[in-house]
């Protein structure tokens, strides 16, 4: 998840939409308060998945991808992303 200011935002449109057509999410603040999202509209149940569990900061973004999702680390390593995973589909 990036996050980016309404200027910088503005300034570098086009290279901000290409991340999100990547699968990237992007937090666009002002005045450092996060005031909207923007988020691929056809990304895929893996990668909704993976956005879901940002959201809620139980992962964080990884580098690389595996497949078509791209890869995250755990926040809270006392649970395997897999326990957390199974859970969110529930």
């Amino acid at each position: 998840m990036i996050t980016v200011g309404v200027k910088e935002l503005k300034d570098n449109l086009s290279s901000y939409l290409q991340k999100v057509e990547q699968g990237e999410i992007v937090q666009i603040s002002r005045h450092g308060k996060v005031i909207a999202e923007l988020c691929p509209v056809h990304g895929n149940r893996h990668q909704r998945l993976i956005a879901e569990l940002q959201k809620k900061d139980i992962v964080i973004g990884g580098s690389g991808n595996i497949g078509s999702v791209k890869r995250v680390k755990n926040r809270k390593v006392e649970h395997p992303i897999s326990d957390l995973v199974i859970e969110e589909r529930r």
